[in-house]
């Protein structure tokens, strides 16, 4: 697990758009709400989509859709643009993106105007600016929509993308595997197997990451205590909570947020 963690917290509202470049940027399999565009400066990257595996370079840009598993995997030197968005921004066509498959979500070689539009893009920009470039972008891919086909999800895809939303809402609960079982009507152990077998690491990790992360974004982007934060993430030990973020992130939540606040 890379020990750098860009913010999760994506569904804030119908107007949500965030925009940041990474060096060596790396994130487990999960989902949001939002849609994610992955836009590739300099190296290559390494993305998974749903069960697909995409390889990107320089001037290459993916689009994730909303509530699409994906990972990501890269070196130190390797700059990834993220922006990320919420559907109503491409309102008009977002329930065609929900409702058809891509016949692919990569876009190689991308025409140089479209990087020239993104120059003039940031969080701060007027919404009819970043409506405008987020259309121009997803136009490209409306065109490899697959209108013959439908999105269907059946048995460990359901069960796998109904678990990952249960940890998102329920971030605040410690997220016992018993206790999600349950709630969502499957066997504990056949869960457990079924996420080790499909993510790549145990449930209970992939639980500890994402509670990390959560913390990360409280740290950078609000004023909470940490004690305060302790509790939102859904731990019960303070030492616990401290440990685990220590050994994901390389330093104190302290440190943290002297480095990174806004």
């Amino acid at each position: 697990m890379h020990n750098f963690f860009y913010d999760w917290d994506h569904d804030i509202g119908p107007e949500y758009f965030s925009l940041e470049y990474y060096y060596g940027l790396s994130f487990p399999l999960h989902m949001h709400r939002t849609f994610e565009l992955i836009l590739v400066y300099e190296g290559a990257i390494k993305m998974r989509v749903e069960k697909e595996e995409y390889e990107l370079k320089a001037g290459d840009m993916l689009l994730v859709k909303s509530n699409f598993l994906h990972s990501i995997s890269t070196d130190e030197t390797s700059l990834a643009g993220v922006c990320i968005f919420s559907p109503e921004l491409i309102g008009t066509v977002s329930s065609r993106f929900k409702q058809y498959p891509l016949t692919s979500p990569v876009i190689h070689d991308v025409p140089s105007v479209y990087w020239e539009l993104l120059k003039g893009i940031d969080r701060f920009s007027s919404i009819s600016k970043i409506k405008g470039f987020l259309y121009s972008v997803c136009a490209l891919f409306y065109e490899k929509l697959d209108p013959t086909q439908e999105e269907k999800l059946m048995g460990r895809d359901r069960m796998l993308r109904e678990v990952l939303y249960y940890v998102e809402q329920n971030i605040h609960t410690p997220c016992a595997l018993t206790i999600v079982a349950e709630e969502l009507g499957y066997s504990a152990s056949y869960l457990s197997r079924a996420f080790s077998t499909m993510v790549g690491i145990p449930y209970t990790a992939y639980v500890r990451n994402a509670k990390v992360n959560r913390a990360c974004y409280l740290l950078k982007n609000t004023n909470s205590k940490i004690a305060d934060i302790v509790t939102q993430c859904g731990y019960t030990s303070l030492a616990t909570f401290h440990h685990n973020f220590k050994e994901l992130i390389g330093c104190s939540p302290t440190e943290y947020r002297q480095r990174n606040q806004i």
